[in-house]
């Protein structure tokens, strides 16, 4: 594939064009992190290798790494491959009630050093605070990172189609982002699928976003509801509270907010107009990073005669191209290059909190969308609708977005609309996809 090919919907008759004449090796018809990872490997065994999807992409994988799996071989390689979006998080995990053997388990806080980890944190008598480490992942944004990466390699990615299996190795590939009856004919080896794969039982999580109003927490918190545990997970401009699904879910939520209230002493209270909204998400066991790193070794084995310490070694050396962090892994150094790069950026007129945002979301890319900031300002003067523009440019340049729906995917990805998102408007969207989409261009 031509290397200088933009990833994008102007583009798209070109990638159809490449599809057609190649004689793939793999076909997959699902575009999760193992299904691209292995296309990656695939390419670097100089394989042909495709993926086409009837939707737009999206990733079920789970965005917590537990303290039981943070420490997975393969998933810290990978992650030092993409220390943005698989950040490190310290949790202060209340225990209430705890008997006084459980005060000799590690990693608790001695009673005295708990107002350093945490000044707002109101411990009772019979309690004790542990520490315990994990990671959240951005996982549309790293599912969004390796797709690039696989297309530089050579990879035809292609979402918003129909896959008309023909003949055992023939199928007929139909356009559905481009108004007009586009379809190309494709030919392949074999056909992949993960499915052969044994799936676990799924299960239903409870994710509720809040408001931060003037809460600043130094540390994410774990603490118990009627014996359920409930993750609240600090972000830049909100706090996304994780548990499993109750049948009462309206009365749980309501208990949920009353102990984080009583968890924490502020000027402040939260109630039910805090909440951004909430989602029930159905999940998995085998949708953790740490699963998907295992089925991947699997079929690398299978497929490709790839042992799993040779898979190791590789994704300690691939890199992606907004992942150039030149070794700056740790949170603290993320923190600092971030600040380093809003310093280069803040003459454009951005707030820091939305600059913050594109930073993790678009990693050492934010130069790209920097520069173009400058380039743009005396056409928009500094500010917010400079940034929207630029923001906008990025993605219709670089990730195949085909619908208004598709650009608030890449910057959402599945969570609620934040002001802090620099988001256009829908007449703006509506009217350029619908030009851009015209069968002539």
């Amino acid at each position: 594939m031509d290397d200088s090919l933009q990833y994008s919907l102007l583009k798209r008759n070109e990638f159809y064009e490449i599809a057609a004449q190649t004689k793939f090796d793999f076909v997959m018809l699902d575009a999760g992190i193992k299904e691209i990872m292995f296309s990656i490997l695939a390419a670097n065994q100089a394989c042909k290798c495709a993926i086409f999807i009837p939707n737009d992409f999206q990733e079920s994988l789970h965005q917590i790494v537990d303290s039981l799996d943070r420490n997975h071989s393969l998933l810290l390689a990978f992650r030092k491959q993409f220390p943005h979006l698989v950040l490190p998080d310290e949790y202060l995990h209340l225990k209430r009630n705890t008997t006084k053997w459980k005060h000799l388990f590690s990693g608790q806080v001695r009673s005295k050093d708990i107002s350093k980890y945490e000044s707002a944190l109101n411990v009772e008598a019979g309690d004790a605070v542990f520490i315990e480490k994990e990671f959240k992942i951005s996982t549309h944004r790293l599912l969004l990172s390796l797709l690039k990466y696989a297309v530089e390699k050579g990879v035809v990615v292609l979402n918003h189609t129909h896959f008309e299996k023909g003949g055992c190795q023939e199928a007929v590939l139909h356009d559905r982002a481009i108004k007009g009856d586009k379809s190309v004919p494709i030919s392949f080896n074999s056909l992949l699928s993960f499915s052969e794969i044994k799936e676990s039982e799924c299960r239903y999580e409870f994710h509720i976003y809040l408001q931060k109003k003037t809460l600043f927490l130094k540390r994410s918190l774990k603490f118990s509801v009627r014996g359920i545990l409930v993750r609240m997970v600090r972000y830049q401009d909100y706090y996304l509270l994780i548990c499993d699904l109750q049948n009462d879910k309206e009365s749980f939520l309501s208990e949920i907010l009353q102990e984080v209230n009583r968890l924490v002493n502020w000027e402040g209270k939260f109630c039910s107009d805090d909440i951004i909204s909430y989602d029930i998400v159905e999940t998995r066991a085998d949708h953790s990073l740490k699963n998907h790193l295992d089925e991947l070794a699997k079929m690398a084995q299978k497929k490709l005669g790839i042992s799993s310490s040779q898979l190791l070694k590789w994704i300690s050396t691939f890199s992606a191209k907004d992942a150039n962090f030149e070794g700056k892994t740790e949170i603290q150094q993320l923190i600092e290059f971030g600040d380093y790069r809003f310093d280069e950026a803040k003459q454009t007129g951005i707030h820091p909190l939305p600059f913050k945002n594109m930073f993790y979301r678009f990693g050492s890319e934010i130069e790209v969308l920097t520069e173009k900031a400058y380039e743009l300002r005396p056409k928009f003067g500094p500010g917010h609708d400079l940034w929207v523009y630029v923001q906008f440019w990025y993605l219709y340049e670089n990730e195949m977005i085909c619908s208004p729906q598709d650009y608030l995917n890449r910057i959402q990805g599945g969570r609620p609309a934040l002001d802090s998102d620099l988001i256009a408007s829908e007449d703006l969207l509506v009217d350029f996809f619908e030009m851009i989409k015209k069968p002539s261009i």
